[in-house]
């Protein structure tokens, strides 16, 4: 009995961020790591090891952990005008990389 309580709860406060009007990632620092973890996996896709490494730096450097990532997820899957603002983000922000990656010395 007292481990279906526990479990209960634990969904309960997996679930109250993902209710809430405010993301659990603010979207600017949600919209910076996606992009950055992107960015890793086509530099080190080939590489898992080393992706997988890079990929938990940047996520403590961002001070979020995988049940953060995911909870952001599902508040922005909860709502498709959530999803097309945050990709829309994600958009400017891959063009403003792809700029200075390309530009020219």
């Amino acid at each position: 009995m007292l481990r279906e309580i526990t479990k209960t709860l634990i969904l309960l406060t997996l679930m109250i961020p993902a209710c809430s009007e405010r993301p659990p990632i603010p979207q600017k620092d949600f919209v910076d790591l996606y992009v950055q973890l992107h960015l890793l996996d086509a530099q080190y896709g080939s590489q898992p090891a080393v992706q997988k490494l890079k990929a938990d730096s940047l996520m403590h450097a961002f001070n979020v952990n995988d049940s953060l990532v995911k909870a952001a997820l599902t508040w922005y899957g909860q709502d498709p005008e959530r999803w097309q603002g945050f990709f829309s983000d994600v958009q400017e922000r891959m063009k403003a990389v792809r700029k200075i990656y390309l530009k020219k010395p």
